[in-house]
Formats: C-alpha cells, structure tokens, sequence
C-alpha cells in the first residue's frame, strides 16, 4: 500500500487506518466469496445427474467414487473457511450458520469412515487414523459454534446478516452454546478413546494427537466462558 502525505498528519487524522480497513474489507470480501463459489462447485457437482450416472468399467467406478468421497468432503472444509472469514469480520451469527451446516458432513464422514473400517476389520491403520481425523473435525465443527455463539451480544437474538434469519433466541443462547459445549465434549472423549486404542498398538498418530489436544484448550476456554457467565447470574437463575 502506498501512502501519500505527511505520515504524522495521515495517522493523526487516522486516514491510515481507514485505507487499512478498506483494503482488508475488499480482501476479506473477496476471500469469502471464493469461499462461497467453491461450496457451489462442489455441491453443484455432487448433485448433478452426471456424478449419479454409473460409469462403464470397474476402475472407472472406482475413480468416481474416490472423486464423490473427496468432494464431499470438501463441502464441511469450505463451510469452516466461510465461517473463519465472518467470524475474522465479526459477522459470528453467520459464522455460527457456516459452522452449524458443516456438523451433518462432518457426521457423515465419521459413520463412513466407521464403516469403512468395519469392512477392513478393523484392521487397516489407515483408516483408523482416518476415522480420529473425521472425529476430531466433528469435534472441531461443535467446537466452533459453541465459541461463536458465545461471541454474539448477550441479550440480543442471534440473526444472520443477510437472510434475517433467527438462529438462537436472547434467552436461549447460553443455554444453546452450553449444548455445543457439551456434544463437543462428549466428541472430544471419543476421539481420545480412538486415539487410546492406536495408541495401543504401538502406532504413529502423527500430528492428530496435537490436534487433539488443542481442541482440548479451546473446550477449556468455553468451559471457563460459561462458567463466569454462570457466576455473573443471579442464583436463582443458574444451572442445576
């Protein structure tokens, strides 16, 4: 970026960071709208006639299939991407929205991967780090709604930018947030009982054992956000 004029005058009047944030406001909207046009690609592949119509010949099959696994799982991948971007924009109700529609993929993912193993039984390394990976960005997904909803104003109803549509009632969002909090962590004990099991064997988990644990801090930060709002309410009013 070039800056003309006196620097101490330009700071002074605070045109520098105006330029600043119309530079980052243009990179950000364009970002999401890459974002946004991946999504479509994918989705609009993944339900069109032509990815439901069988090929001719096995290995072709084959190719389709592994191509249709890897584009679906791009939909949640791309869905987190947009949610990163309006949560850096401080949209969170649409980053909540982004983050939400990713869980049912993210589900997806896990039952195959499970099934997948089943088939293999239960014997293919592989897949079983395939299958914690899967479980951790499930873990992940829930994760992120519950630390976005918690970045929404208290006492005012969650409802996104553009389609105006409500997510979580002012009365409700504690409530909706500590729900997240808890599905994640019932998530986050099955990923470390999958992690216990190829441990077990003896066998390298590369980074996800990191990842894994850093999921554990950013649970920990949520846990520790509600726990404050409990203590700033009236007793009355808190948990049982």
């Amino acid at each position: 970026m070039k800056i003309v004029g006196d620097t101490d005058d330009l700071i002074k009047d605070g045109e520098i960071e105006l330029v600043v944030e119309e530079n980052q406001d243009t990179d950000l909207g364009l970002a999401l709208e890459m974002m946004e046009n991946s999504f479509a690609i994918f989705d609009n592949h993944l339900n069109s006639k032509e990815s439901v119509i069988e090929s001719e010949g096995s290995s072709k099959k084959c190719d389709d299939r592994n191509y249709k696994t890897w584009a679906t799982n791009q939909l949640p991948r791309t869905l987190v991407g947009i949610g990163d971007i309006l949560s850096f924009s401080r949209k969170h109700a649409d980053a909540a929205d982004a983050y939400t529609r990713a869980i049912p993929y993210r589900k997806t993912a896990v039952e195959n991967s499970e099934q997948q193993l089943i088939q293999a039984n239960r014997n293919s390394l592989k897949i079983s780090i395939e299958q914690l990976k899967f479980q951790r960005l499930l873990t992940e997904a829930h994760v992120l709604v519950a630390e976005e909803l918690l970045m929404c104003p208290l006492g005012k109803d969650v409802i996104t930018t553009e389609t105006k549509v409500l997510l979580v009632s002012k009365d409700e969002l504690v409530d909706f947030a500590r729900g997240y909090y808890d599905k994640a962590r019932d998530e986050l004990q099955n990923a470390v009982y999958m992690m216990g099991k190829i441990a077990a064997k003896g066998h390298d988990m590369g980074t996800e054992k990191e990842d894994v644990c850093f999921l554990a801090t950013m649970l920990m930060g949520i846990g520790n956000k509600l726990a404050d709002l409990d203590e700033a309410k009236p007793q009355s009013e808190c948990p049982v």
